[in-house]
């Protein structure tokens, strides 16, 4: 998932290790990944993303449709390991 996170969404790793990867998610804050050996996928979100773009950016790894949220917009992604990833504008 490191690859996905870094290289399609553009995210700086600030630490790796064995089971973990950090990523700074350009905003002061941060993605932990961690492998628990979870069965189930887990959700993530970002905020204030430009959303047109992002939609645009991530075009081929099947986006949802553009839905309505808080005044904004938020659209949402699956990653390789089938985690949702959520985008959001406000």
């Amino acid at each position: 998932m490191t690859e996905f996170y870094r290289d399609r969404l553009g995210l700086e790793v600030m630490d790796e290790g064995d089971n973990h990867t950090v990523f700074d998610t350009g905003n002061g804050g941060e993605l932990v990944l961690e492998s628990h050996g979870a069965e189930r996928p887990i959700s993530i979100a970002f905020t204030d993303v430009d959303i047109p773009s992002a939609h645009r950016d991530l075009g081929d790894c099947e986006p949802t449709e553009l839905a309505p949220h808080k005044g904004g917009q938020r659209f949402s992604v699956l990653d390789p390991e089938g985690n949702t990833i959520i985008f959001v504008n406000a």
